[in-house]
């Protein structure tokens, strides 16, 4: 087995010199204490305008790999991949935040627990991150947390390790300071491949940041969401959807409750109710969705929807395709039934002289209606593709 390190540099000529003469050093203590027999260091100089490139080019023992213009953090690892030849494949930063010598828990946790990728978290006691980034770096781990469930507390690691076979899962991987938490929402959001997490010393860096806590961490949040998206619509699209109905519903109290003790809605009350509708409208129009984005998403990875991963009948029966044509139907038809008079006073006279709360409450009626009975016939159309899709696997199979 056979190890490629990569430390993607730039502009790191104040600590270049010490993390390749540790790298160097570590290499002994990787190939005595882990199932690795060699290893090799690959020095990206990632268009460095200082000194960067030529201290590396004087170590012997290393291959440097140099850009006349800066390409990004990510870019410059994915260039060391190309040119690593190991089975195994890391990277550390060249600031000094980072031991190299601990490479060898992380090789070895990930043999152990026969892992893709084994990621050093750089949150653990002792740590010397700047008090923004680890503020930072904890919200966008419980983010991930929430969608996938997972126990990671540092998505955005620059220390790991992967196995060579795990990179065709991952690519593609953005070139910027966003490759490490992408890599790590991939990983663990797509479910093909297995990710560990040990804790390790994380010391204060060596030089300035190259990272924008605003900048880069819009980024790293564009990033985990548009993952999420991909990965877990369902659960995306329906925690926006509940969010909406929430306060829907708390937006809703106060009406009720005057109605229940007064019997009737005053004028005032219009401009909530309108706003109550839209919400209504709009949380069940991202709970459709989502269970919409779902199925196509398990199309598209050929894994199982929701609705076939749930074994509560309740939930089935609702979400049956007949179950919701009908249930949109009912709307409609109970919209129409609640404003017949409205309907026979603008017929015979052209104008409507009800209240307006029964011509707001039909108009709800109508639109949830036809998005839930819309959702049912596309619901149908994915389910009859995916029975014709299997039938076709099987026969090829049977032949």
């Amino acid at each position: 087995m056979k190890l490629s390190i990569i430390i993607p540099a730039y502009n790191e000529e104040k600590s270049i010199r010490s993390i390749i003469e540790r790298t160097l050093k570590a290499r002994e203590g990787i190939i005595h204490d882990t199932p690795v027999k060699s290893v090799e260091v690959i020095v990206v100089n990632d268009g460095s305008r200082d000194s960067t490139g030529r201290i590396a080019q004087g170590y012997g023992g290393i291959t440097v790999v140099s850009y006349d213009k800066n390409k990004g953090y990510g870019a410059a690892i994915k260039e060391g991949f190309k040119k690593a030849t190991g089975d195994l494949l890391s990277f550390l930063d060249a600031d000094g935040t980072c031991e190299p010598a601990f490479f060898t828990d992380l090789i070895n946790a990930l043999v152990k627990n026969n892992a893709d990728i084994a990621i050093g978290s750089r949150l653990g006691a002792g740590t010397r991150m700047p008090m923004i980034r680890r503020v930072g770096n904890r919200i966008y781990a419980a983010i991930i947390n929430y969608f996938e469930d997972a126990g990671i507390t540092d998505c955005a690691s620059g220390m790991r390790v992967l196995r060579r076979e795990a990179l065709d899962k991952l690519y593609p991987l953005p070139d910027g300071l966003h490759f490490t938490p992408m890599m790590s929402c991939k990983a663990l959001m797509s479910a093909e491949s297995k990710i560990i997490e040990i804790p390790m010393e994380y010391k204060e860096r060596v030089g300035k940041s190259k990272l924008s806590v605003i900048k880069d961490g819009r980024k790293f949040l564009r990033v985990i969401l548009d993952t999420a998206m991909f990965y877990n619509p369902l659960k995306f699209f329906m925690t926006i959807g509940v969010f909406f109905m929430i306060i829907a519903a708390a937006y809703s109290i106060h009406p009720v409750v005057y109605y229940m003790i007064n019997h009737r809605i005053e004028e005032t009350f219009i401009y909530r109710l309108i706003t109550i509708a839209m919400l209504t409208t709009a949380g069940v129009n991202f709970m459709i969705f989502a269970l919409v984005a779902d199925n196509l998403v398990s199309l598209l990875n050929n894994r199982p929807s929701f609705y076939e991963k749930t074994n509560n009948r309740l939930v089935r029966n609702i979400l049956y395709p007949r179950s919701l044509l009908r249930a949109g139907f009912f709307m409609i038809a109970g919209a129409m039934l609640i404003n017949m008079k409205t309907i026979g006073e603008y017929v015979t006279t052209g104008r409507i002289y009800v209240h307006w709360v029964y011509v707001l409450a039909g108009a709800l009626l109508v639109l949830l209606g036809i998005e839930i009975a819309s959702y049912a016939l596309l619901q149908k159309i994915l389910f009859t593709y995916k029975a014709n899709r299997d039938y076709s696997a099987g026969d090829e199979r049977r032949t």
